[in-house]
């Protein structure tokens, strides 16, 4: 009967694992958040098990498919080896959404459960133990990620086990455990593995003086210790080497910088109420663990001390913030490793208070204070536009606690039973499950209603790109595109291998292709999320990068529909440039830094540009767009947004418009649509600032079109500047593609593009592949120096006659990382062996 009633516990709390999900996001549609779940998290793991499919290697190199073609682990941080997503692998007949779904309430179950043993395991009461759980559990980040950004949370059923093997370590003196599991986290989410690993540093300064307690500890005696403790994650460390190695020298090469902050404030205390409660991007528990970190500076036992003051050096001074986010910016995401830590305080807290180690004013005084830094910090959430609700919650929430901790004072005094949990622990579950579910975040436009996620992995959509590539034997791209939401759903979805798209959302990416994009080219921006780059609707940009069909529901300007799957159409544009030509018209890069707009997009359907001085043909093309004047002709309203339709004199093909934007409100988004062409500019205090403060749109139109529809969305900010040309694009130029590349689908894969090329005359390959310095390109059999064509893109000199050509892309890193990571094997079989020794020796 014991052993059942044991279980209990971890059954409710599945039970109400599964219940919170339900209440807080499944009724609201599936178990994933719009943007980041939908167009990251769920589908770059499926393309990864699609590559492996594809190849039947473990560890690529290259993404062909994503963003032009781009270093593969700048898309390591979603799970390119994580453990979760591993055995997909051998489910093939399952969804990857569907997939990641299932493992991360899996997740989110066992990081709950684990937390409960290990409370358990250090002897925590059951019921404190239980609401401890709880508290983890309704924490912001934990559901509120879970369904989200994944790789914020998912390695923390990892970070539990580690907290566990800690303890085994100090107790058995077993390090096995601990190593893997920080192996494990480190593979789940290196990002946040840090974090982690630093919150397991300060837990093991805590059993390290508790196992000591009464017992002096030498310096010399400390550093060899630490030594021996802080080994087993340097042996993980070197165990992941295969993939932090490259990931690290990928990240290096393009990853957005976008705060600078000065010397001093690093080491100036910088405290926020939002770091520590109900945030999902924060530690998301309530103004209790305020209070107990505040109590904790009083506490007199060094292992105690020693976790408290850890805590809050790391949690206030900003410096760690920053080193924690990689030197990038300081954000309050990093802490989130530091949850379990933070309720292991609120457990020494509640037991405190049921053996009288505080007194009464010691006691009430932190709850003072942290009522009165909740009100005078209330400003920080009216600037960030959350609104009023949240800080008056938060305060009448931390008078709440007062006044509970009043009440349990006066009735300890009388009743020596009374249970702490009900009093102090039980108003934080319930304000968290209150607040979590009605002010914050939880709210039915961040999921991902069922209906879109029936659109968006639609088969018909597979069916329509295979139905597309099917009978083309050349080397081309194929889009999707949609609605703004299916846009951005899609950034990075490929229904198959020979799939090749434009489009990428990564927090890491080819920093040429971004430049080309963003700076360049201009493409319009659709997103306030400067690292969404989605399909494009500029024809100009669609042609060069040789995007031949584009699947969707409705008709896409430019191209022509040749056959139908369903609801879904395939459209086809002959005239897109093939990825890979040969040619010897070219204008030097000088040159083409002083095109004007719209000249600057179009020369490239006329001409390559090259970086080396060269003897360039006979450049007539500024004569080709004549510049128009536009008159509004109506307006109307519709959701605080305004429509005009503008007049325009003339009935050509393409309209080219440029406009300055100048907001008068900087901290809100303004965003513009012409013909259902959206341009946005994201409000300057957002986390990815697009800094899109010129809108260029080139807006097909159809034949006797002379009105285009302007959407103005809500805000005040002027239009200046603003140029107009109309004008057609020219036919495929068979001057500038002359020798189109023929691809050997056979050899190529992963890393290895190859193919047969019969140039007419000496002059220059050029591709649509970004730039990067660890091409290598062999014409036949002969290494041939890369050079940088199109300003963005993979080029080469090349000599007339037939050729083979092959380009391989070696990411680097990938040799150094594999050995470190048989270092680091051998020294943990190492540790393993001298253990088991030293136990049998000690028998």
């Amino acid at each position: 009967m014991d052993k059942v009633k044991r279980y209990i516990p971890y059954l409710l709390l599945t039970g109400l694992t599964l219940f919170f999900c339900r209440m807080f996001v499944g009724r609201y549609g599936i178990f994933g958040a719009k943007v980041d779940w939908l167009s990251q998290h769920s589908v770059l793991p499926d393309y990864f098990r699609q590559q492996f499919y594809a190849t039947g290697k473990l560890f690529p190199e290259f993404a062909a498919n994503l963003g032009g073609g781009q270093n593969i682990y700048h898309f390591a941080y979603y799970g390119l080896y994580s453990p979760l997503i591993l055995p997909s692998y051998l489910l093939p007949f399952v969804k990857m959404s569907d997939y990641i779904m299932a493992v991360s309430i899996t997740g989110l179950t066992a990081s709950v459960l684990l937390f409960y043993y290990w409370l358990k395991s250090r002897k925590t009461d059951a019921g404190t133990a239980f609401i401890l759980s709880l508290m983890f559990l309704l924490a912001g980040p934990m559901i509120g990620q879970y369904s989200g950004q994944i790789m914020f949370v998912d390695y923390m059923p990892f970070l539990c086990l580690a907290l566990i093997g800690v303890d085994r370590y100090f107790e058995q003196e077993k390090s096995g455990l601990f190593t893997i599991s920080v192996f494990l986290m480190i593979m789940t989410s290196f990002y946040f593995s840090i974090g982690g690993m630093l919150s397991l540093v300060l837990y093991g300064l805590h059993r390290y003086f508790e196992q000591r307690e009464g017992n002096r500890v030498t310096v010399r005696s400390f550093l060899r210790d630490g030594l021996c403790f802080v080994r087993s994650m340097i042996l993980a460390v070197l165990m992941s080497g295969f993939f932090l190695v490259p990931t690290a020298l990928a990240l290096t090469g393009g990853r957005s910088k976008e705060q600078n902050t000065s010397f001093a404030s690093f080491f100036i205390p910088q405290i926020t109420v939002e770091r520590f409660a109900y945030s999902i991007y924060g530690i998301g528990l309530t103004t209790l663990v305020i209070t107990v970190l505040l109590t904790g500076l009083l506490y007199r036992k060094v292992y105690e001390k020693v976790l408290t003051y850890g805590c809050v050096i790391v949690l206030v001074i900003p410096v760690f913030a920053y080193l924690l986010n990689g030197g990038l910016y300081i954000r309050d995401k990093v802490f989130i490793p530091f949850l379990p830590l933070l309720c292991y305080l609120i457990g020494i807290y509640l037991e405190k208070c049921r053996k009288r180690e505080l007194s009464f004013i010691a006691g009430m005084i932190p709850y003072i204070i942290t009522a009165i830094f909740v009100y005078m910090a209330r400003n920080q959430f009216v600037s960030k536009g959350i609104g009023e609700s949240i800080w008056k919650a938060l305060l009448a929430e931390s008078i709440l606690f007062l006044i509970c901790y009043v009440l349990y004072c006066a009735m300890k005094r009388y009743h020596k039973e009374t249970k702490e949990i009900l009093m102090l622990a039980l108003p934080s579950v319930i304000c968290l499950a209150v607040t979590m579910n009605t002010f914050y975040q939880m709210k039915p436009d961040r999921y991902v209603s069922r209906k879109l996620y029936r659109d968006v992995v639609g088969e018909q959509n597979r069916q329509a790109v295979k139905e597309a590539l099917k009978d083309d034997d050349g080397y081309y791209r194929t889009e999707q595109m949609g609605s703004d939401d299916e846009n951005a759903a899609d950034l990075n979805r490929i229904w198959d291998m020979d799939q090749n798209i434009t489009s990428i959302y990564s927090s890491a990416y080819n920093p040429d292709y971004q430049t080309f994009r963003q700076k360049t080219f201009r493409l319009e921006e659709p997103f306030r999320n400067g690292m969404m780059q989605s399909v494009s609707k500029n024809p100009v940009f669609q042609r060069m990068m040789g995007v031949r069909y584009i699947v969707s529901d409705s008709d896409v300007p430019g191209y022509t529909l040749v056959k139908k799957c369903g609801t879904t159409g395939i459209y086809q544009n002959k005239d897109a440039a093939p990825v890979m030509y040969a040619t010897d018209r070219v204008m030097t890069e000088e040159e083409y830094k002083k095109l004007a707009f719209p000249y600057n997009q179009t020369a490239f359907l006329e001409y390559a540009v090259v970086g080396e001085h060269t003897e360039s043909s006979d450049q007539n093309i500024m004569t080709a767009y004549e510049p128009v004047s536009l008159k509004m002709a109506n307006n109307r309203t519709t959701g605080g947004a305004e429509q005009k339709t503008i007049q325009q004199e003339g009935q050509k093909q393409i309209l080219f418009l440029r406009l300055r934007v100048d907001n008068a409100h900087p901290n809100k988004d303004v965003a513009v649509w012409i013909n259902g062409i959206r341009n946005k500019l994201s409000a300057k205090d957002h986390v990815y600032y697009n800094e899109n403060k010129i809108f260029i749109y080139a807006v097909p139109l159809k034949d006797g079109e002379d009105n285009i529809s302007v959407t103005f969305g809500k805000g005040k900010y002027r239009l200046r500047h603003v140029q107009a040309y109309l004008g057609s694009l020219p036919e495929r130029s068979e001057l500038l593609y002359q020798s189109e590349i023929q691809v050997d689908k056979k050899q190529t894969e992963d890393n290895v593009i190859q193919g047969t090329i019969r140039v007419k005359k000496d002059g220059w390959f050029i591709t649509s592949i970004p730039y990067d310095k660890h091409f290598k390109i062999y014409i036949d059999g002969k290494e041939t120096e890369i050079q940088k064509v199109n300003t963005a893109f993979l080029g080469c000199k090349i000599e007339s006659g037939n050729h083979e050509v092959k380009i391989i892309y070696h990411a680097p890193g990938t040799t150094t990382g594999k050995v470190l990571s048989l270092i680091g094997i051998a020294g943990f079989v190492l540790v393993l062996v001298r253990e088991k020794r030293k136990q049998k020796n000690t028998r």
